[in-house]
């Protein structure tokens, strides 16, 4: 059964500054891959941060595709609108371009792109939903679990068990 802590909810923003850049290194360490989500609304193209991240993270790419569904998003369908969902192999110099937010939440459409979220292998560890302002680690293990309690993300006994097993649809092939 899957163990999840949730370390964003709305109106929270606690991983933001210092204790998301500390988030993002300790992804990098647990995690092989991130993705994010390019969202094309209209037809307008992407803006002009969105194609800054994606030139900037371009050559760490390993996978992308355009099903308007992803870990914390489910069948998003807005008219006119494409999703372009791409996966990044962890590479400290990608690193250091995702900490150039200035927190988790700051994933968001429309001018970012969107719902950061880190895969171990081909299952979801972490995601997020900037616009919701909400994250969470999937599969907690007690590591993880110190990590969020030692950054004020979250107590171990806020842990919880899904009724069912949901989360593995966020679990995705990327290699």
């Amino acid at each position: 059964m899957n163990k999840i802590i949730d370390i964003e909810e709305p109106g929270q923003n606690k991983c933001t500054g210092e204790v998301y850049h500390k988030l993002i290194d300790y992804a990098f360490e647990e995690a092989d891959y991130f993705m994010l989500v390019y969202v094309n609304y209209y037809g307008k193209g992407y803006t002009k941060t969105m194609r800054y991240f994606r030139d900037a993270l371009k050559s760490y790419k390993v996978k992308s595709r355009s099903n308007p569904s992803w870990p914390g998003t489910y069948e998003t369908y807005c008219a006119k609108t494409t999703y372009k969902v791409v996966f990044y192999k962890t590479d400290p110099a990608a690193k250091e371009i995702l900490k150039e937010v200035e927190g988790i939440s700051a994933w968001s459409c429309p001018s970012h792109p969107q719902d950061l979220a880190f895969f171990k292998g081909n299952v979801c560890w972490f995601y997020s939903t900037g616009h919701e302002e909400i994250a969470s680690i999937v599969h907690a293990t007690k590591k993880d679990l110190d990590f969020v309690e030692e950054n004020g993300l979250a107590e171990r006994n806020e842990v919880y068990y899904p009724k069912s097993n949901y989360l593995d649809d966020l679990n995705e092939k990327i290699e």
